[in-house]
């Protein structure tokens, strides 16, 4: 699964993997969206959700570990937790370090000079406080479509690209959310935390 890095880091699907039968996700969700005005059953089991155990490896609606959204460049790295820096117009693009779990080849920390830290991608050892987990197209795993919409109290959806997109407010953090890209499969095969003010970074366009 490979990730299209245009120069606004846009998150859109790029149809870089049409042989998997899935486009992969960058870093914002696009402009058009039908609001389901879904309302999510929180109840742990319910419609198939798994209860979390908020832990290492859960991407809250801050951060991921001790990594967190607004934090500065220089703190971000002294977490340990990124490799491989890279520039995309003036914002940083970073890996997770390996040790926390395969993630998109292009799916990265991203660091605003203005905002710090406005991206936080998800890995395949990851989830979310509400259970919410992503495979790859290589495999079967991920959360359903079913499950993100029962995890949620409020989420929009995107199908207007090759491949669907869930967007949901972070529950905790009202100035982040949650995107979850769709598999052939009806699973989430990539996910991410993104900031609402991208610093600029072209996130949200």
């Amino acid at each position: 699964m490979v990730i299209a890095r245009t120069h606004l880091l846009r998150r859109t699907l790029t149809p870089a993997l049409t042989t998997a039968g899935i486009a992969v996700l960058v870093l914002a969700p696009t402009a058009a969206r039908a609001d389901t005005g879904g309302t999510a059953e929180a109840a742990a089991g319910t419609n198939g959700t798994t209860p979390a155990t908020v832990g290492a490896a859960t991407l809250g609606p801050d951060g991921y570990k001790a990594l967190e959204l607004g934090m500065s460049e220089d703190d971000a790295v002294a977490t340990g937790l990124l490799t491989d820096r890279q520039e995309i117009g003036d914002c940083a693009w970073y890996y997770l370090d390996p040790d926390e779990g395969a993630q998109n080849p292009g799916a990265g920390v991203v660091v605003s000079p203005t905002r710090g830290v406005v991206n936080i991608p998800g890995t395949e050892n990851s989830q979310t406080p509400e259970g919410i987990t992503m495979g790859s197209v290589d495999d079967e795993e991920g959360s359903t479509t079913e499950q993100i919409e029962a995890g949620y109290d409020r989420y929009t959806v995107d199908k207007t690209g090759p491949t669907p997109l869930y967007t949901a407010p972070a529950p905790g953090n009202s100035q982040a959310h949650y995107i979850f890209a769709i598999g052939e499969d009806g699973r989430a095969k990539d996910m991410g935390l993104t900031a609402d003010d991208d610093g600029e970074c072209g996130l949200n366009d």
